[in-house]
Parts: structure tokens; C-alpha cells; sequence
């Protein structure tokens, strides 16, 4: 799920910055976009070794599975006719391994086959395995052992996507019935919202302070709408300018990138999927000579991944 945050995102928030008006290195020079990119690339290439693992390797650590944070679905069809050819209906995937209150809703077909007459209305629910991103929940489903039957045995089966991994494991919720399928199995149709939103923000510090003030909220709290309920990570990296003692820098960094994470963590944010990276004075976001206040450089980079 976690991969190197692209190149052209780390491009844009250094090349903003000298686009606007600020600059790097010699002060009195405006730099270029492929300047820009050098150093971008030079200044994020000092991640610790263990962050750079994480970026690199495409690893972030594994969550461990319990009934608080695992994927689960529910679904429900009425007016249940008998028949093997299945019934649509209507579910929800909720996500409390993202964050608080994600839900999907969706459409299925094939579920509450060979049902008896005059049952009105069928639910079943359960954990799902093996997803990576919202979309991979749709597609056609069939058992994980041997074909669909039309009434799935003890009230539950396990189904699996046909073209992932993904694997729900479905239990009656209504009471003394059991499951039942059409004999193709069952079709979940869902479309993932398309996402558009930024992968980079920076949230900026008056001179050493460490909360995150109005205009940061209001910044984080549109990462938050778009970001919370998908398939992410979010990397903190904190700075500061050039005055003070490096050490006394690198502590204030940390401080600033943990407000920001307790920030999207109280926002709904899981804790497990907000890492902190503190970078003290050096890198600066902007090359200035010692003891200079700079707002620029009193910040932490958010990197969406």
C-alpha cells in the first residue's frame, strides 16, 4: 500500500515556493523548475534509514487484524422470491481500519437465492479480507471451496473475488435461515469515488511555536475529507528556520509534526496510518543563512501516499 512518494509531488511544493516568490540558496536569485527538482530530491534523499525502508520497499507495518479494525460488509435483499437465479439488494462496507465513520454503499446481485416463499427480507454480514484500495471490492464472487450452492450450509460461506484477492466471509443475520446464492455466485457493483484531491500540503508555524493554528486547521481538515476513508498513508515531515541550537531544532521539528499527526489522529484518522519524520533545521525548505526567521521553514510537509 505504501510506495515512494512520486518525484512531481515533492516537485511541486519546492517549485511553489520559488514560483511565489521565495527562494533557495542565493537569496537574491528566483530558481527553476528543474532546480527545484534537484533539490527536492536532494533534500528528501536525507529521510532516516528506517523511513526510507518503509518509502522504498513498498512496506508499511502490518496492522493487526481484530473485530476494531477489520473490513466489514453487510448486506441485505427484500421481497425474496423463490428461485436460483439470486436477488439484488443493497450493502454497506465500512472501513474502521481507515478511519471513523467510512462506509461505502453498494449493489448486489445473486445473494438470497433459494430462498423460502414468504421470507421478506435477508442480511447477512462479515469480515473482509485481502483488500488494498475501495475499489477492490466489486466484482463477481464465488465459494472458496468447491461451487456456489443454493443454500450455503450452518448459515455462512466464504466468497471470493474472482479477480483479487479479496475474500468476505458472510453469516446469516437473520435468524434460523440460511445463506443462499445464485448458482454463479454473487456480483458486487461499486464504483469508487474518483479522487482528485492533493498527495502534498504544508502546514506552516509561528516562530517556535508547535500548535497547529486556524488557517493549518482549515488546511488539514481538507486532507482529512479527502483522505481518511481511502487506502493511504500520510507522512509528516517537520522543519524549522535556522535560529536556535540544531539539537533544540530537531526536537521543536518533532514536536510540530506530532501536533499535526494528534491533529488528523482526533480528526478520525487510524494512528497507525500517520507517520512522523522530524528534519529539524536541515534540510530547510528554504536556504536561508544561520539565525534567520523564516516562515517558510517553520513547517511540516505532508505527503499523501
Amino acid at each position: 500500500m505504501l510506495h515512494r512518494p512520486p518525484d512531481k509531488i515533492l516537485i511541486k511544493i519546492f517549485a511553489g515556493l520559488a514560483r511565489s516568490g521565495r527562494y533557495f540558496g542565493d537569496r537574491h536569485r528566483r530558481i527553476s523548475d528543474p532546480e527545484a527538482k534537484g533539490i527536492c530530491l536532494m533534500r528528501f534523499s536525507t529521510l532516516s534509514s528506517a523511513a526510507l525502508m518503509l518509502v522504498v520497499a513498498g512496506g508499511a507495518p502490518a496492522l493487526a487484524q481484530t473485530a476494531e479494525n477489520t473490513p466489514w460488509v453487510e448486506l441485505e435483499t427484500t421481497s425474496v422470491a423463490l428461485g436460483i437465479g439470486g436477488q439484488s439488494g443493497d450493502g454497506v462496507l465500512r472501513l474502521p481500519n481507515l478511519g471513523t465513520n467510512c462506509a461505502y454503499a453498494f449493489k448486489v446481485d445473486g445473494f438470497g437465492a433459494g430462498i423460502k416463499v414468504g421470507i421478506s427480507k435477508v442480511a447477512a454480514s462479515g469480515p473482509v479480507a485481502g483488500m488494498t484500495k475501495v475499489g477492490d471490492l466489486a466484482g463477481d464472487y464465488g465459494a472458496t471451496e468447491g461451487s456456489v450452492t443454493l443454500i450455503a450450509g450452518a448459515g455462512g460461506m466464504s466468497m471470493k473475488n474472482r479477480k483479487n484477492n479479496v475474500v468476505m466471509n458472510l453469516k446469516s443475520e437473520t435468524q434460523g435461515l440460511d445463506l443462499g446464492f445464485g448458482a454463479q455466485g454473487m456480483t458486487i457493483k461499486f464504483q469508487e469515488p474518483p479522487q482528485n484531491a492533493p498527495r502534498a500540503y504544508i502546514v506552516e508555524f509561528g516562530f517556535n511555536k508547535t500548535w497547529v493554528n486556524q488557517d493549518s486547521r482549515a488546511t488539514l481538515d481538507q486532507l482529512v475529507k479527502a483522505w481518511k476513508c481511502r487506502y493511504a498513508n500520510i507522512w509528516l515531515f517537520g522543519h524549522t528556520d535556522s535560529v536556535g541550537k540544531e539539537d533544540t531544532n530537531l526536537e521543536l521539528s518533532g514536536k510540530r509534526a506530532s501536533s499535526v499527526r494528534d491533529y488528523l489522529v482526533g480528526a478520525g484518522i487510524v494512528p497507525t496510518r500517520v507517520f512522523t519524520q522530524p528534519k529539524g533545521e536541515d534540510p530547510q525548505l528554504a536556504r536561508t543563512a544561520d539565525s534567520v526567521r523564516l516562515r517558510t521553514n517553520r513547517a511540516v510537509v505532508v505527503v499523501v501516499q
